[in-house]
């Protein structure tokens, strides 16, 4: 493998920077020396363009990942793959899923019970640093799907939207998760002469008609702030 990297990275000189070292160093912030250790059949047995070194030097050329271990000799395409799987298992491991869950609640109460649900429109995962940098607790998140129509088009039957559990302050025209009545529902709400109103962006207004968001029956479960759809 150390002789496949180090021809891998004679040909990158060679392709991408005209053969010149001192160009390639410039880019790769590395001295010349130690380019001529990596590139060197003899120094330390050959044995010096190990896995750490040719990481490093993928991120900092902005390679993809496992460059220099590409197809090396004796290695099948299924078994690249199978590296650059495990590669993205890496970045996945550290990232925070989102659970889809279905729900079970009593009217008037904010708290619910939940049932994961599987297999899902799509896998919600984030690194640490997207929670953080908005501000969410991701004990707080979770996703649910879209039962009816009644805010298509933005929302359609069988879409995936994430709620934060932890934002229940009443905004006019954004859209929460209600508990109304006992049942889950997706409204759009708004403000009209002081008082709270549940409203469908679905135009059909025999079907989806508003109705007064009534405080003692009906409770702010979570404001939507994201959704997956498979239908555009």
């Amino acid at each position: 493998m150390h002789e496949h990297r180090r021809r891998r990275l004679q040909t990158l000189i060679a392709d991408h920077y005209g053969g010149d070292r001192k160009t390639f160093c410039d880019a790769a912030e590395m001295s010349e020396s130690r380019l001529a250790q990596l590139l060197s059949s003899s120094y330390r047995d050959g044995q010096s363009f190990g896995e750490k070194a040719a990481r490093v030097l993928e991120s900092k050329l902005g390679l993809a990942d496992l460059y220099f271990d590409l197809l090396a000799a004796g290695e099948s395409a299924v078994q690249y793959a199978s590296q650059r799987l495990a590669a993205a298992d890496v970045r996945i491991a550290g990232s925070i899923a989102i659970s889809q869950v279905s729900l079970k609640l009593t009217p008037g109460s904010t708290r619910l019970k939940s049932t994961a649900v599987s297999p899902t429109l799509c896998d919600w995962r984030f690194p640490p640093e997207w929670f953080e940098e908005r501000q969410l607790s991701a004990d707080k998140l979770m996703a649910i799907s879209v039962t009816d129509a009644s805010m298509a088009p933005v929302l359609k039957v069988g879409d995936v939207v994430v709620v934060n559990t932890a934002d229940t302050g009443i905004l006019d025209n954004a859209v929460y998760l209600v508990n109304c009545h006992g049942e889950a529902v997706i409204k759009r709400m708004a403000l009209d002469f002081g008082r709270w109103y549940l409203t469908s962006d679905n135009t059909s207004r025999k079907q989806y008609q508003r109705q007064e968001f009534d405080e003692k029956k009906d409770a702010v479960i979570g404001r939507v702030i994201l959704m997956a759809s498979e239908q555009l």
